[in-house]
């Protein structure tokens, strides 16, 4: 009998830890003494979002190099028109979505067929829309009065962003 137990306490621990992970890891909002996360450590392989209970899958990954590069583009204006009528949680959710689709299309540049030199100004480009919007995450998560309205951040940022977007259609073939 005492051994049957230790089976079944056993099983219950498999079967209940990983369940009782998965509920710790899907709350929607951090601890309050929690510093927010760089999108840079959201967005790293692997890694999740848990202040805003995403995961990597949660975005439609791009099929090839030209429709990632496209997805950046929609997800870039609507960060910008999010932030233009003060909507700064769904600017927060597009700022996520990037960093993903910036991994993604990082991963797709590698395999596209494109020279050298078109690879590295994209590679460089996408660099750039990740710093980019990484500080606007920054100023996102940035306590009250301590940063910059993300508004002001994401304007100061607009002329590097359209810059890099434009580099980026630049290596899609015509």
């Amino acid at each position: 009998m005492p051994a049957r137990l230790f089976v079944y306490g056993a099983l219950l621990v498999v079967v209940l830890a990983p369940c009782l992970a998965l509920v710790g890891c899907s709350s929607s909002s951090p601890p309050a003494n929690t510093p927010a996360k760089p999108m840079a450590e959201k967005a790293t392989a692997g890694g999740h979002d848990h202040d805003h209970g995403h995961d990597h899958d949660e975005h439609d990954r791009p099929e090839s190099f030209a429709a990632g590069v496209a997805q950046l583009q929609a997800t870039v204006a609507a960060v910008k028109d999010h932030l233009a009528v003060g909507a700064t949680d769904a600017a927060d959710d597009a700022v996520h979505t990037l960093g993903h689709l910036i991994e993604d299309v990082q991963g797709l540049l590698s395999k596209e067929k494109l020279g050298e030199e078109a690879k590295a100004a994209a590679s460089k480009a996408l660099d750039e829309l990740f710093e980019c919007f990484d500080k606007l995450d920054t100023a996102i998560h940035a306590p009250e009065g301590k940063s910059q309205p993300p508004a002001e951040v994401h304007a100061s940022l607009t002329e590097r962003i359209d810059a890099a977007i434009k580099s980026l259609q630049g290596t899609l073939a015509p």
